[in-house]
């Protein structure tokens, strides 16, 4: 007997495209994770006063896409958010984090990733990372086709809702956070 995919060549041209830019972003930061010269001179060493602060900074590495290293100083997090579109991924180099996605009943379920584990979020994914953990944590994330919002959500009632939207480099409440390329 023959397989046969029921869904149509929109669903399935949607999927294909889906799977390249899920291998296309696994692929980007498990290479710069693997290139400790060109993201550790990025990592933050001074993180300032406040228990809870992470700092970031751009990797210039192809037009469409946003690629970051982030670092995480103990109880750091973003909150649930979702990426306005773009699907990522992020990479641990050092430390563990540890990430957050509401399940099908809107449970918060939690992940550890030790250095060397990569995560691929879908564009329509909720997420939040945190460092739990006593020493800082250090990350490399990719966004496809880029970084243009970030859609902060609650869950009420097991549905994730939207709380607020900020645009990377144009919000008060992301005055650091490097200006989108695009608009």
């Amino acid at each position: 007997m023959i397989a046969t995919d029921l869904r149509g060549p929109d669903a399935l041209a949607a999927d294909f495209r889906q799977r390249l830019t899920n291998a296309l972003l696994s692929d980007v930061v498990d290479r710069i994770a693997a290139r400790r010269d060109l993201w550790e001179p990025l990592v933050s060493t001074v993180l300032g006063d406040r228990v809870g602060e992470r700092t970031w900074a751009r990797l210039p590495v192809r037009e469409d896409l946003d690629v970051f290293v982030v670092t995480w100083r103990t109880s750091s997090r973003t909150s649930l958010h979702s990426h306005g579109g773009a699907a990522s991924a992020f990479r641990t180099v050092e430390g563990v984090l540890t990430e957050i996605r509401p399940d099908t009943r809107g449970r918060l379920i939690p992940s550890n990733f030790a250095p060397g584990l990569t995560a691929l979020i879908a564009a329509d994914e909720v997420h939040d990372l945190r460092n739990e953990r006593g020493q800082r944590a250090v990350s490399v994330h990719a966004y496809a086709p880029g970084l243009t919002s970030i859609t902060y959500v609650d869950i009420i009632d097991g549905v994730a809702r939207p709380i607020r939207t900020t645009y990377p480099g144009t919000s008060a409440l992301d005055p650091h956070w490097p200006r989108a390329t695009r608009p």
